[in-house]
């Protein structure tokens, strides 16, 4: 019996190599309490915003289909420009639906040019906040926004497209839980009301503005898209964009019902919580200075009533540098009451409004029985004070 060779049995031995995986972008592990905002962008119906350009605020006109309970036609605020799009099924089964297509398919190529300044072949998730009646109409204009992402150079980094879960906290809406997301995230707020029901819902719950007498919201219209990191422990410092904490919400009894003392002292000390005085301001006996105060004040509403009072007072006490006029923003008085996209729309005020080193405050003060607050650090600011410490620390 022959012998066999080595080179028999070195071709018995030999193992199929497995094809080499590329490596999944797909991770579980964010940091729940914490994201990067890199950049946003809104359409309104006063115009485009964008970094460094906030549009003049747009003055209602008057609707030809909508009425208020005295009779008079509804003061609105409705884009201008948004694109035409053949969509007839769309259009068969509900007809706001269509209207959200339209504002999306608008901006999304400005939105995904956001997405140049993120490192090569960075993948990205698209969340989408959009009130859909029904979900075969919410499967169409997610299956459109993905056949438009993908007739462009960003398709093949595209993770999923989805609907974002309901509720008003950042960090709970980028939430990816066990089966993961992508590092970066576009989210997407679009909604319009400028119809029967969403017009009969804001009258049911008194925040409608009717033409015969001031106090409350015009109903309006807007798609906004925010890019946004979510942010794991390993993650180094970053010298753009603005860190976005945990924010914090307080439940407490109706403001109809409350003193403008009791709102004000509450709002404070929500503020301190969320803001806390830095260690110079102690050292120097608690007193405040224009660089512990944030740059930019923005807040969802400020037209219904008692809002103003309410922040003014609160702001005064807490940061008497801090102008509300000069350096606050109000949503609903730039563009009206847009829904689902009031979720984003504050947040690419702040970014748009801000330079670079500037930090924001963002208030939502519409809900009747509870505030919320979010702290928007510069990340380029934040780099600037780490990398001072130990120099103050040896001096």
């Amino acid at each position: 019996m022959s012998r066999a060779s080595i080179f028999d049995l070195l071709h018995q031995r030999q193992v199929v190599s497995e094809p080499v995986e590329e490596p999944v972008a797909i991770r579980s592990d964010y940091l729940p309490d914490r994201l990067r905002i890199i950049d946003g962008l809104a359409l309104t119906a006063a115009g485009f915003i964008r970094s460094g350009e906030i549009p003049e605020p747009a003055t209602p006109e008057l609707s030809s289909t909508l009425y208020g309970a005295d009779g008079y036609r509804l003061l609105v605020h409705r884009v201008g420009d948004a694109m035409s799009v053949n969509e007839p099924r769309l259009g068969r089964l509900d007809a706001k639906a269509l209207r959200l297509h339209q504002l999306i398919q608008t901006v999304v190529i400005e939105a995904l040019m956001m997405l140049e300044v993120l490192p090569e072949e960075s993948h990205f998730d698209v969340l989408l906040s959009a009130p859909f009646r029904s979900r075969e109409a919410a499967d169409i204009v997610q299956s459109r926004l993905r056949d438009a992402i993908a007739e462009t150079q960003y398709g093949a980094c595209l993770g999923e497209v989805r609907l974002a879960p309901e509720g008003g906290d950042p960090h709970a809406t980028l939430a990816v839980g066990e089966q993961g997301g992508m590092p970066y995230v576009l989210w997407v707020g679009a909604d319009s009301l400028l119809n029967d029901s969403d017009v009969g819902s804001l009258r049911y719950r008194d925040l409608l503005t009717p033409t015969s007498r001031g106090g409350g919201l015009y109903p309006g219209e807007a798609v906004a898209a925010l890019l946004l990191q979510r942010l794991t422990a390993e993650d180094a410092a970053f010298d753009s964009g603005w860190y976005l904490e945990a924010g914090i919400r307080r439940e407490h009894a109706p403001r109809a019902t409350r003193r403008d003392h009791d709102k004000r002292q509450a709002l404070i000390t929500l503020l301190d919580e969320l803001w806390p005085s830095s260690g110079a301001d102690e050292q120097a006996g608690g007193e405040e200075t224009a660089s512990a105060a944030p740059s930019r004040l923005v807040v969802d509403t400020l037209g219904l009533p008692g809002r103003a009072v309410e922040l003014g007072g609160a702001v005064v006490e807490r940061w008497p540098d801090l102008d509300t006029v000069e350096d606050g923003l109000g949503v609903d008085a730039l563009c009206g009451w847009s829904g689902e996209a009031t979720r984003v729309l504050p947040f690419v005020l702040a970014v748009a409004a801000c330079t670079p080193e500037q930090h924001a405050l963002v208030l939502t003060l519409h809900a009747e029985q509870s505030t919320q607050a979010w702290a928007l650090e510069s990340c380029a600011a934040v780099a600037v004070a780490s990398a001072a410490q130990p120099v103050e620390a040896q001096s």
